[in-house]
């Protein structure tokens, strides 16, 4: 597996949400696809079958039916996957999460930096 690129704990709190989102759903965590619609509402979600993923043309064909969307792709155990979102709100996230986003969730757990502000399209591969 590639080397983690996670640096923020927004990142981590996304795919513990997504992890469990998914178990409570499914009894396991399974590749997750999420399509907005423009005000932010979920238009559909998607659950592959167990041990599939939303990838390649997949994945291309889910991204170009949703102006929003997110993606969340398990990896070996709990605590590991892959998350990408595109156009997505800081304020549907806290929703989501029912957590408001402070200044700690941006702090880089790698070094002194931080993030300033949310990313509303971002990719990330936790390890």
């Amino acid at each position: 597996m590639p080397a983690s690129t996670a640096r923020y704990r927004f990142e981590f709190r996304l795919l513990e949400w997504s992890e469990k989102l998914t178990r409570n759903l499914c009894g396991e965590r399974r590749a997750l696809f999420i399509g907005l619609r423009p005000d932010g509402a979920p238009r559909r979600m998607y659950l592959a079958a167990a041990g599939e993923h939303y990838e390649g043309d997949r994945k291309n064909a889910l991204t170009e039916s949703h102006p929003q969307w997110f993606l969340y792709t398990p990896h070996g155990e709990a605590g590991a996957g892959y998350l990408e979102w595109y156009a997505l709100d800081q304020r549907i996230v806290e929703r989501w999460l029912d957590h408001t986003l402070e200044p700690a969730d941006f702090l880089d757990v790698r070094g002194p930096a931080s993030k300033n502000e949310w990313p509303t399209t971002w990719r990330v591969l936790i390890a």
